[in-house]
């Protein structure tokens, strides 16, 4: 009988319905289609690239299906974020089969923002509002303002921002834009990516007046309007100013504010020197303005126009030697000490886990390396210490002369046995030099007679004489050997890199009655730098072999000099390496004197204790004990870190300062010194007024501070939005540096360089008697690959041989933002050094001026925008384009001309770039 079998159609399950009527929950439903199976149902944040545990906000739940198909499904994802949008998807499935996933739907969770806000302490010139945060996901806080005016409540505006609160509970933020003898209401807005919840509003709170505003002015100074006062420089006597017309405030930006004042016609301003260093206080609708003194006097038929500046201080010298400090610190430094003035300086902008570079290929560890204790890239791209012990096992002297005895403690049970004056000698192959003072030999023996063991090491001794062992009595001879060390004075100047002899002798000594052997079990020539005798073991494991040191590989520390693009408050490190024991570890420094060090680690993170241009990571690598023995030494002596530890690869990161170093001499006045500090760090300055600190200096970067929502009578303005100043793609070329003497091997096929491109017509190979070779005829070089080959077999060069190039290599660095496609800005920065320098130049080119660049021209009619520059604006009445940052003002004829900017063209970027590298012998 045939039986047949087939699988029935499983519907695909509808698509849900979401709600979000309880905090931190999403609740979901859909229609029930099935009689067997499960739904399976999906919930992540909107956006996240993957439906996994990977992706953030991911759950899932599985539902089984009723019997026969019931109505609805309903099911609730708790624990939810406040105010972020989640997307949720279902499917059907069987054992068997699996329906179809439904489009991903949307719901945006509850934010109950923040609550009853109610007014804390107020000042003529300040409010504090309080309020309960509610939310624990907020973005941050906008407090709304309204304005009582003629009985109605008009001009809302935000006046200003806070971040986020930690948790929920008690928020305070305080208006410093307040003006006295005005009647305000204010209102929280809590707000996400996605979504805002705003307060209700306060009960309303009236700022007082300034009856006394100041102890220095002599009269009260009315709530609207202008006010200003002079006082006389001799007789101390204040003139309260009759105005013409009214006053001209020029605010500026990275310059002394000034206010022109219009007062009748009298020529006794210009005849007479009374008033010329006169004290000025200028006050408007009650607040006091930044202007201190006159600084011209033009008079006109009918009206005299007094031009008063502020920060007379700002004029003083400044004189100073700065090294390798922040601007910001260096601008600081200067107005704290030169003036009077508050002083309030921005941080730098951070970012943390700025990547550096990932080291794994053998350009990187052969060119990055700064310094530290041998070491050697091998040809698979990674990092090894070299020996710095040299164990000799006593078939490297002699197999004639070995013996064997099971009792006694000789590894392996094996030794050499040398007659009376009788010798042996070995080998050794040092990788490097090693210095004076610095060489160690040890030699574990006995002498089981009367006579001397001397050592010579290519004929050269230790100390007067190179007996290392002697015995005279008898009595005391042994076979049980033990370590004996070469004095601490070598005659031997040190050991070059290459072949040496270790040669050692059992002699009478002159004693007639010398008799006897001595018994040779293996000696070590040792680094004294990375090894201590003291340490050397003399007991042996169940295997006959050391137990302990000397081993082949002791720890070698390996520094890596990193040159970041931007200055470093802290670094990161992240290894791969073989293994983290026997004292591997890793290493942070800002200057090479003072480390953060871990042992045992494939990762580690360090602030340092102030920002610099550049700093070293460091890899200490060791050896690690062979499993199997394979050589002479492990098979006869000892498997004590006999094989090197791998550095595999070492990915740096740093958490970086948007401002550039200063290394020079300031000399200039005040004004003018900081004006130059800001342009190299794309920096700005204002002179402002404010009620308990006075005169006070404002240093930060445009668009850094909270936006100033300003509801102004515009009188004219125009918008310009340029969509193709946004690159995809950079290329950045960096200085030209030599590479001199690189080895190569001559062959008729392209021979790879360690660097590329090179720059067309600066090669020079030569072989090791210093002859030249000529370009084309005997060499052909691959400028932009790196590549060089001899162009046939008549080249006077010899296939297989090796010989040396010198080359100019160019710097050159490239990101692309969508594969290796895009619109590339190509820009020449001499200022970058490196490779690594130059990719990240690229990167954060692209990065920094992502997104149109908007260019925007205002005419204020009226004066609220006052003597504060340093924030972004949101005018009323332009289109809405975002927070635009001002970048230059003027004033004329009582209205206010902006120059406003959103974004940053790649003009503005490398500019800021060029700042940030570049250091000044001297500035003027």
């Amino acid at each position: 009988m045939a039986y047949a079998s087939f699988t029935t159609q499983l519907p695909d399950a509808q698509q849900p319905t979401l709600g979000n009527g309880v905090e931190d929950e999403v609740a979901v439903s859909t229609p029930d289609v099935l009689n067997n199976g499960d739904y399976r149902i999906q919930i992540r944040e909107t956006g996240q690239s993957s439906w996994d545990s990977n992706a953030v906000g991911y759950d899932e739940q599985v539902i089984s299906a009723d019997d026969a198909p019931s109505g609805t499904i309903e099911t609730i994802f708790t624990g939810r974020e406040d105010g972020e949008e989640y997307e949720v998807r279902i499917r059907s499935e069987t054992e068997h089969r699996t329906g179809a996933w439904t489009e991903p739907v949307s719901i945006v969770t509850q934010f109950p923002g923040a609550a009853n806000p109610t007014i804390g302490s107020v000042a003529a010139t300040s409010v504090q509002v309080d309020a309960q945060d509610n939310a624990d996901n907020e973005t941050g806080f906008r407090l709304e303002r309204d304005e009582q005016l003629n009985g109605e409540w008009q001009d809302r505006r935000v006046v200003t921002e806070r971040g986020p609160h930690a948790g929920e509970g008690a928020i305070t933020i305080t208006d410093d834009t307040a003006s006295p003898g005005r009647t305000y209401r204010y209102r929280v807005e809590a707000y996400t990516e996605h979504t805002a919840a705003t307060s209700n509003w306060t009960s309303s709170v009236s700022t007082p007046g300034l009856d006394d505003p100041h102890p220095e002015s002599t009269q009260s100074v009315p709530p609207r309007g202008w006010h200003i006062e002079l006082d006389h420089p001799e007789t101390g006597r204040t003139r309260t100013l009759r105005l013409a017309d009214t006053p001209t405030p020029k605010p500026r930006l990275n310059a002394r504010p000034e206010l022109d004042i219009p007062v009748p016609a009298d020529n006794h301003w210009v005849e007479s020197e009374a008033w010329e260093d006169a004290t000025v206080r200028a006050y408007h609708h009650g607040v006091r303005v930044p202007i201190e003194s006159v600084a011209k006097i033009s008079p006109e038929p009918d009206h005299v126009t007094l031009t008063t500046r502020g920060g007379s201080r700002l004029q003083e010298r400044a004189n100073h030697d700065f090294s390798d400090v922040r601007v910001e610190t260096a601008i600081e430094t200067i107005l704290t000490q030169d003036t009077d003035y508050t002083v309030e300086v921005d941080a730098a902008p951070a970012t943390a886990n700025q990547p550096w570079r990932t080291l794994d290929t053998v350009e990187d560890f052969d060119v990055v390396p700064r310094s530290g204790g041998p070491h050697e890239a091998t040809g698979s791209g990674s990092i090894v210490p070299r020996q710095t012990a040299w164990i000799l096992p006593p078939q490297a002297f002699s197999t004639s002369k070995l013996v064997g005895e099971t009792t006694q403690n000789w590894t392996s049970s094996e030794a050499i046995e040398l007659a009376l004056n009788t010798s042996t000698a070995a080998s050794i192959e040092l990788p490097y030099r090693i210095p004076e003072g610095e060489v160690g030999v040890a030699v574990r023996l006995a002498l089981d007679g009367v006579g001397f063991a001397q050592l010579h090491v290519d004929g050269g001794m230790f100390g007067a004489t190179p007996t290392i062992a002697g015995n005279t009595d008898a009595g005391a001879a042994t076979r049980t050997v033990s370590w004996a060390v070469a004095g601490e004075t070598d005659n031997l100047g040190g050991l070059t890199a290459g072949s040496h002899t270790v040669s050692l002798s059992y002699v009478d000594g002159g004693y007639r009655d010398a008799d006897g052997s001595g018994i040779i079990d293996c000696a070590v020539v040792y680094d004294k730098r990375y090894w201590n005798a003291s340490d050397f073991s003399n007991t042996l494991d169940a295997n006959n072999k050391l137990d302990g040191p000397p081993g082949l590989y002791a720890p070698i520390g390996v520094d890596f000099e990193v040159d970041p693009l931007r200055r470093a408050t802290g670094g990161r490190l992240e290894a791969v390496v073989s293994s983290t024991s026997n004292g591997q570890g890793l290493g942070l420094s800002m200057n090479g004197d003072t480390w953060t060090t871990q042992a045992g680690t494939a990762t580690l993170e360090a602030d340092f204790e102030s920002s610099t241009g550049s700093f070293l990571a460091r890899a200490t690598l060791s050896g690690v004990d062979a499993s199997s023995p394979e050589t002479d030494v492990e098979t006869s002596v000892t498997t004590y870190r006999t094989r090197p530890q791998t550095l595999d690869a070492l990915t740096v990161e740093y958490d970086a300062i948007s401002s550039p170093g200063v290394s020079e001499t300031v000399d200039a006045t005040v004004a003018d010194a900081i004006s130059s500090l800001c342009d190299r760090g794309n920096l700005i300055w204002e002179l402002q007024y404010a009620e308990s600190e006075g005169l006070k200096v404002v240093v930060t970067r445009p668009g850094q501070r909270p936006t100033h929502d300003l509801n102004e009578d515009l009188v004219d303005w125009s918008v310009e939005k340029d969509v193709e100043a946004s690159p995809t793609a950079a290329v950045v070329h960096g200085r030209n540096y030599t590479v001199e003497g690189e080895e190569f091997t001559a062959d008729i096929n392209n021979v790879e360089l360690l660097h590329d491109p090179i720059v067309v017509g600066s090669t020079t190979v030569t072989d090791s008697e210093g002859v030249e070779y000529e370009r084309g005829t005997d060499y052909v070089v691959n400028h932009v690959l790196g590549e060089i080959k001899m162009p046939d077999l008549g080249s006077a060069l010899t296939q297989g041989e090796t010989y040396q190039i010198s080359y100019e290599r160019q710097t050159v660095g490239e990101y692309y933002a969508v594969g290796d496609a895009g619109r590339p800005a190509i820009r020449d920065l001499p200022q970058v050094i490196s490779e690594s320098q130059a990719e990240q130049a690229a990167l954060y080119i692209v990065d920094e001026s992502e997104g149109p660049v908007i260019s925007a021209s205002a005419s204020l009619a009226g004066s609220r925008i006052g003597y504060q520059l340093t924030r972004a604006l949101d005018l009323d009445g332009l289109p809405d384009v975002g927070s635009l940052r001002i970048e230059s003002v003027t004033g004329e004829g009582g209205q206010v001309q902006l120059e406003l900017g959103l974004g940053r063209t790649v003009a503005d970027v490398v500019g800021e770039l060029q700042g940030t590298l570049t250091d000044t012998a001297r500035q003027t």
